[in-house]
This record gives C-alpha cells, structure tokens and sequence, in this order.
C-alpha cells in the first residue's frame, strides 16, 4: 500500500504541472546580429505592425560596431540613441538610422513585447524611395532573442 505522503508527491511532479504560459507582459530584446552594410545602404529601417486589438511599444537601437565596440546611432523619429514608438491596434509605423557612415558592420536591437500580434522586420534601405538592399533584410522569423525580461 501507498502512503498517502508518497501519492501526494506523485500528483506534484513536474509532469503534472501545467505548462507556464509566456504572458504578454513579457518584455523581450531581439538582434540582427552583426550585419555587414552593402555600399547601397542608408538606413537601416525597422518595419513594425500591431495586430494585436492593444496599444504596444517598440523600442529600437542601432550600433555601428566597425570600431570592434558598439557606438549607438541616433534614431528617428526620436533621434536619440533609444527610440521608443507606441503602435495603436491594428497600425503599423516604422523607425529608422543613418547608417551611411558606418564602414563596415552596424546591428539593430529591438524591445517589444513577446507578443506574436506584434511584428517587427529590418530592412537596410537606399536613399528616397527606401529600396530594400541585397543583404541587409532581417525578418521576424530570423531576429534572436538576446534577452528576456519579466
């Protein structure tokens, strides 16, 4: 016969537990990683769109990393080195850096909530009229996550 004390264990175990759900509260940074920019480049724009029925915030930063350290770039329409936007439900908008002095590489950081109604993709652009650049695409799907916060 079983124990009381012993069934109770079993009815706890780690299996029995129900799986945490990452709840929309939940703050995530994601990268490009480095990206080397093509002669073409001059910006690197951040596409983002709530489809969620809630206002949410996305906030960008772009680093030049052709010294071997990252050196913030002011972006736009903030032009600070950490631009912040609120997208309304159902609205998209983007946010933008000047890469055009960076020599060699440049990466772009995004803070959202994991949220899979909020998307955000990274193009790297040409001068007016904003043509996406061989090499410098980063969708959604490809971003990493460097960091979670609660």
């Amino acid at each position: 016969m079983i124990s009381s004390k012993a069934s109770d264990k079993r009815s706890y175990s780690s299996k029995c537990q129900p799986k945490r759900r990452r709840t929309a509260t939940t703050l995530a940074t994601y990268t490009t990683g480095i990206l080397r920019r093509p002669p073409g480049t001059q910006f690197a724009l951040v596409d983002a769109v709530n489809l969620s029925a809630f206002s949410r915030s996305v906030t960008v930063r772009v680093y030049d990393w052709s010294s071997g350290t990252p050196v913030a770039l002011p972006v736009f329409p903030c032009e600070t080195r950490s631009c912040t936007l609120w997208l309304g439900a159902n609205r998209s908008d983007f946010l933008y850096a000047d890469v055009s002095n960076v020599q060699f590489k440049y990466e772009v950081r995004i803070t959202r909530l994991a949220d899979r109604n909020l998307v955000t993709n990274v193009f790297g652009v040409s001068n007016t009229p904003f043509t996406p650049q061989t090499g410098g695409t980063v969708l959604q799907k490809n971003l990493v996550r460097i960091r979670r916060m609660r």
